[in-house]
């Protein structure tokens, strides 16, 4: 496994729903501030609407930048 990567249990397809549409949601806010997600953070997205990652690790990157 790569760095950052962490196993974790199966999530309910609830949980991905509700992971979903919080991205989503994300995505359309940013998106009305004129900006763009790159490649980058949308596959961290993939991985944690897929409960590859959680959410601490899929945050991380965006922490780092304060």
């Amino acid at each position: 496994m790569g760095q950052g990567t962490k196993t974790a249990a199966a999530i309910t397809e609830a949980e991905r729903h509700k992971r979903q549409v919080a991205v989503d949601f994300a995505r359309a806010n940013v998106g009305l501030e004129g900006f763009k997600p790159g490649p980058d953070v949308e596959d961290l997205a993939a991985r944690f609407v897929n409960g590859e990652i959680d959410l601490s690790t899929f945050l991380k990157p965006t922490l780092n930048l304060s």
